[in-house]
């Protein structure tokens, strides 16, 4: 064998070795998305029910014993979430997990002994750290780079799940002040702070994936809007509120589950899309 042909060879082979790191680095990569995908999923239905717990808790702080077994079913919920999150390597090493490891099964002990105000203030508390958390998860995994369709895709999990937070807050303040049927300055400014906060999302971006996720569904942005209109109407404006508790609480409900919805939507669209290429 010659020397151009030796050297033929070598090159060659080096350049299939090239192209088969790239192609199993490629793979590599795609899995840890897959699996970034998954643990965010696990992530937000772990803040699905924190928030119904924080609703149900101060229900029966309020009185309303009927929701123990609701409550119950929500701590399994959690219990099963956080043990799939656990598996997740990226997960188990942050400070966020080991705070939430640390605070939820003190809440989850003495939430019976809290004041109104102060259970909502440490399941808020604890909400705000797994968001935050999430944000930490989707940059490591690099999700926003899974759609080259939709540039601003991480509107999902960083403005809609805060945006969601924030309805999920002023349901279960303003639910508790319609019970009451009486507030306090102290709490109508906390519900003005939500309130505006809610009014800041980008009215644009979600509009444009209700459309592209949900298009048979797609009015959240006349939903949103009549959410503050009663917030600010019945709620804000009257320290002695008259809206009942329920048709206020089925509003706020239907928005937050329109949000999560849009949210699962836009992340089964990625999974798909990721399917679709290998």
């Amino acid at each position: 064998m010659n020397t151009s042909v030796i050297i033929a060879t070598s090159v060659i082979s080096l350049l299939l070795i090239s192209i088969a790191i790239s192609w199993l680095l490629a793979k590599r990569r795609t899995q840890q998305q897959y699996a970034g995908l998954a643990a965010l999923k696990l992530l937000k239905n772990l803040v699905v029910s924190l928030q119904k717990h924080r609703g149900l808790s101060c229900a029966i702080l309020n009185g309303d014993q009927q929701q123990s077994a609701a409550l119950n079913a929500q701590q399994k919920q959690i219990v099963s979430a956080h043990l799939s999150l656990s598996e997740d390597s990226f997960v188990s090493r942050q400070a966020r997990w080991d705070s939430f490891n640390q605070h939820w099964p003190r809440l989850q002990q003495n939430w019976p002994s809290n004041n109104l105000e102060n259970n909502i203030a440490q399941h808020s508390l604890m909400i705000k750290n797994l968001l935050f958390l999430s944000q930490d998860l989707a940059s490591f995994y690099c999700l926003s780079s899974l759609s080259k369709q939709h540039k601003n895709i991480d509107f999902l999990w960083f403005e809609l799940l805060e945006t969601a937070e924030s309805i999920g807050q002023v349901r279960a303040l303003g639910s508790g002040l319609a019970a009451a049927k009486q507030s306090s300055s102290v709490e109508r400014i906390r519900l003005a702070f939500l309130h505006n906060k809610i009014a800041q999302i980008d009215s644009q971006s979600l509009n444009h994936f209700a459309h592209s996720f949900i298009p048979n569904d797609p009015a959240y942005q006349p939903l949103l809007e009549q959410l503050l209109d009663t917030i600010e109407v019945e709620l804000i404006n009257k320290p002695q509120p008259t809206i009942s508790v329920n048709e206020y609480f089925q509003q706020a409900s239907k928005v937050l589950e329109g949000l999560y919805q849009l949210f699962d939507a836009g992340i089964a669209h990625l999974e798909a899309q990721q399917h679709a290429k290998h």
